[in-house]
């Protein structure tokens, strides 16, 4: 059987730290005489399919933030309790996030896809009732075993955009499956008080729980028409986790994670607050400004996975200081913005040049393991993302109650740049450059 050249297996391009050398394989199948152009159209029609599954996922997550004001008068509870429902999901992510992708290593991910999905659907039903019955330790249960399905299709989108393009352009793949997360967090913040209005609040989490599913069998089904660039003949071991926790690269990748994430979220939580105190505007006059530094990153994330496969020859260590360097100089510049319009515009910069290295990161981690440790590799750079993105918000506010001020804001964010440009400084190169050089 005739296989493209281009298919050439990418397994044999890393030593992966001192670890035994484990079979990998191109997965052909007895269709795979179709031809390039063809293959060309199922990778994107994969990488697009799985865009959407994640701009579902991240809807049904931040669903409860645009309709807190429903949530706490039909309930009857708190801002802070409403406010937690949002969390729940990336809590149960957090907790169970390294166990499930130790499993994913272990079985064929493609599988889990539909299963995750229903996951996330009955858990979605479960709000739905829930809320529909005013039970709100149910309504908490149910979003935090939505959160299992939604940690299972983020692994395996990021896994699968991965191994289904070749080696140049994977941090590419990456980037832009991603992107659909925060294209979600808008669609869930827009879309939710109109959904409401038609379904009730109840119902807006089993639409965009139904919407999951019906794209994550698109995206099974396009998974199965593209052949694997980098495949695991055996499942992982209990050796091959041991050889992943003791990699020196992977806990870097994991440090800047964390950080490029702490800054990312000090910013996305306090900016809102931080401009009504300083300028003459309204809260949510602000937090329409403020919304516009996500919402870069439908474009930001995919452009650094870009210019790291096609300007830098797949070279991972410039975007990431790049993306340090320039929010440490962009805080730098915000607080000593005079103008409401200049603070906004060194807010949008610092939004590209946060999230030039989100999406990065996932791939990165990656190329430090073996091909069958990926799903591993990616739960803890997932894990540690979400943990950057609990306490550093926690962080800032403690720090703002300390001192009084939020000028406050703005020293966290510097020490977190430099802290991470540092971090950079010392990592090793993960890209295909670090073999060539």
């Amino acid at each position: 059987m005739a296989v493209n050249v281009a298919m050439t297996c990418y397994c044999d391009r890393k030593d992966y730290s001192d670890s035994p050398s484990r079979s990998n394989v191109l997965d052909t199948r007895p269709g795979d005489a179709r031809n390039s152009a063809e293959l060309s159209t199922w990778q994107v029609i994969t990488i697009a399919a799985g865009w959407l599954v994640l701009l579902f996922v991240g809807a049904y997550l931040i669903a409860p933030a645009s309709i807190l004001t429903l949530v706490m008068d039909d309930l009857g509870v708190t801002e802070a309790t409403a406010a937690a429902l949002v969390s729940m999901p990336q809590v149960a992510a957090t907790v169970i996030g390294i166990p499930v992708g130790v499993y994913l290593d272990r079985v064929q991910t493609r599988a889990v896809v539909p299963v995750a999905a229903l996951v996330l659907l009955a858990g979605s039903l479960g709000d739905w009732f829930a809320a529909s019955e005013g039970t709100v330790s149910l309504l908490i249960a149910s979003r935090l075993f939505a959160g299992v399905g939604m940690f299972v299709l983020w692994v395996v989108s990021i896994n699968v955009a991965s191994s289904t393009v070749p080696p140049d352009r994977r941090a590419t793949a990456t980037s832009v499956i991603i992107s659909g997360y925060p294209a979600g967090y808008a669609l869930g913040q827009l879309g939710s008080p109109r959904l409401a209005e038609v379904v009730g609040w109840p119902g807006v989490f089993p639409v965009f729980g139904a919407a999951v599913v019906v794209l994550s069998l698109a995206f099974y089904v396009a998974v199965g028409r593209v052949s694997r660039f980098e495949t695991s003949t055996d499942p992982m071991t209990l050796a091959d986790f041991g050889r992943v926790v003791r990699n020196r690269d992977v806990w870097t990748v994991v440090v800047v994670t964390v950080l490029g994430y702490s800054l990312y979220m000090v910013f996305n939580s306090w900016m809102p607050t931080y401009i009504t105190s300083q300028f003459d505007v309204t809260l949510a006059e602000s937090g329409t400004f403020v919304a516009l530094f996500p919402a870069v990153g439908i474009l930001a994330r995919p452009a650094g996975g870009w210019l790291s496969d096609t300007v830098l020859a797949q070279r991972r260590r410039p975007v990431f200081a790049a993306s340090f360097v320039g929010a440490t100089v962009l805080a730098v510049a915000m607080f000593y913005s005079a103008t409401i319009a200049v603070l906004v515009a060194m807010l949008v910069l610092a939004g590209v040049f946060i999230q030039l290295q989100i999406g990065l990161m996932y791939q990165s981690i990656q190329e430090f393991v073996d091909p069958g440790a990926a799903g591993t590799a990616v739960s803890l750079a997932s894990v540690a993302g979400w943990l950057g993105s609990f306490v550093a918000p926690v962080v800032a506010g403690e720090l703002v109650a300390t001192t009084g001020t939020y000028a406050v804001l703005f020293v966290l964010a510097v020490c977190l740049g430099v802290t991470g440009t540092l971090t950079v400084w010392q990592m090793a190169e993960s890209g295909e450059s670090a073999i060539t050089d």
